[in-house]
């Protein structure tokens, strides 16, 4: 009898078998990483629903575990930054059991998610967000499995350090600080600096990095940089702290929350006036040509209340400019202070725009600029979130209240704080009579 002794065709049936489990390796590393990919992504809308969240908890006070504030802060964050609409189906608190398709988003205010081996479990000062997603498998569908479940959490509560400015520019090179530029502290006040932008660069191959310093002089609080920083014999007090949290656009959440309301022309007297020259005391209103004044002596003053501008104010150079309880709304055109303007204005301290000094559209990416040999006295809430706040060699600037821009460019001197706002509030903190609106991320 003779045994079959042909072995052609093994190699064949090995490598079939071999590549059978190679491809089923290859499909489980594509749906494990799309879920890491995915869960990732998660924790990124997470943080940032948590902190938003956590910056408006106190206008809840305690025992309000569903207050709409926070619930509309968080979810408006959400949505910022992953373009997403949450519907308000798909938003949830207090543990409930989240279902439904698309992202959910569950507000905890305070946490409830880990119980008791939290150490802020039930603690109303903190807000704890998670968002979850069903999504879709490639390969282990062959298994049934068509969809998974992936979630995030986090948690966010006030810190101790409080916001001057914030920077929030989400890419790029968006603070720049020239020599003999200076961002300090006011008298009595220990507040910080925040820069939100989370640039690759660093310097040395030519790409900008988030914050360039030459030679100027930041003494603060707390200096935190969400990117780089790029620094060229720049002076820090302290150390600045690299790959800090990006912190939410304050007044954003607020005007969602509706603490704060968007200016309108609703009721508004129109003005169109002529170049200003002389003593002139301007009225609250509506000017769609905006207003300007040529150079000289002279005080233009105005008188308190909402002032809504369609196009550019320019304060001529040596011309001082004055106003108790005003909010000055860009809603387009640009702000310049020309060389030796003198400027002492006061935002309201209650209202619709209360705290609000210079508050610019959303949609205008028009300049704010104080030129050199200026200086100001701004006794209220800076707010340019889609522009850049310029403040040229020599000026200098006094902000009692928080600064929000889109960018900064200093080549002269700020000194910043939220000890002296109308009505003890810097605007932003919530309501807090501490003006302390920063927040971190416990968890």
């Amino acid at each position: 009898m003779k045994t079959l002794r042909d072995e052609s065709g093994n190699v064949l049936v090995l490598t079939a078998l071999s590549m059978t489990m190679l491809l089923s390796f290859l499909a489980f590393a594509v749906d494990v990483g799309n879920l890491f990919f995915t869960q990732r992504k998660l924790q990124t809308y997470a943080d940032s629903a948590a902190m938003a969240g956590a910056l408006e908890a106190s206008i809840c006070g305690s025992g309000s575990p569903d207050c709409a504030v926070v619930q509309s802060a968080a979810s408006t964050a959400l949505t910022a930054d992953s373009g997403v609409t949450v519907p308000a189906g798909n938003i949830f608190t207090q543990c409930a059991t989240a279902s439904g398709s698309g992202v959910l988003l569950t507000i905890n205010n305070g946490p409830c998610a880990l119980g008791a081996t939290d150490p802020n479990n039930g603690d109303a000062s903190y807000v704890e967000a998670v968002v979850a997603q069903q999504t879709p498998t490639f390969f282990a569908r062959i298994f049934g499995v068509n969809t998974v479940t992936v979630s995030a959490r986090a948690e966010a509560g006030k810190s101790s350090a409080q916001p001057c400015m914030i920077v929030t520019g989400p890419t790029g090179q968006t603070t720049t600080l020239n020599a003999a530029g200076k961002i300090t502290d006011g008298t009595g006040s220990d507040c910080g600096v925040w820069v939100d932008s989370n640039a690759s660069g660093d310097c040395l191959g030519g790409t900008p990095a988030d914050m360039e310093n030459v030679g100027a002089t930041v003494d603060v609080g707390s200096y935190n940089v969400h990117g780089n920083v790029c620094d060229n014999g720049g002076s820090y007090t302290p150390t600045p702290t690299l790959g800090a949290s990006s912190v939410p656009d304050p007044f954003a959440a607020e005007i969602t929350a509706h603490t704060l309301t968007v200016p309108t022309t609703t009721g508004l007297t129109t003005y169109y006036p002529s170049p200003i020259s002389t003593n002139t005391t301007l009225s609250p209103g509506y000017y769609p040509s905006g207003f300007n004044t040529n150079s000289g002596t002279y005080t233009i003053t105005l008188n308190p209340g909402l002032y809504y501008m369609g196009s550019n104010v320019v304060i001529g150079g040596n011309a001082t400019i004055n106003g108790t309880g005003v909010t000055i709304y860009m809603a387009s055109g640009s702000l310049t202070m020309n060389t030796a303007t003198h400027v002492n204005l006061t935002a309201p301290s209650s209202g619709t725009t209360a705290g609000m000094l210079i508050w610019e559209a959303s949609t205008d990416s028009s300049a704010m600029i104080l030129d050199s040999a200026s200086d100001a006295s701004w006794g209220g809430a800076i707010y340019v979130p889609d522009a850049q706040l310029t403040l040229n060699g020599g000026s200098t600037a006094v902000a009692y209240g928080m600064v929000v821009v889109q960018s900064v460019m200093v080549d002269s001197a700020i000194s910043l704080s939220c000890t002296s706002m109308p009505g003890g509030v810097c605007p932003g903190s919530s309501g807090s009579s501490d003006g302390s609106a920063t927040v971190a991320l416990a968890e």
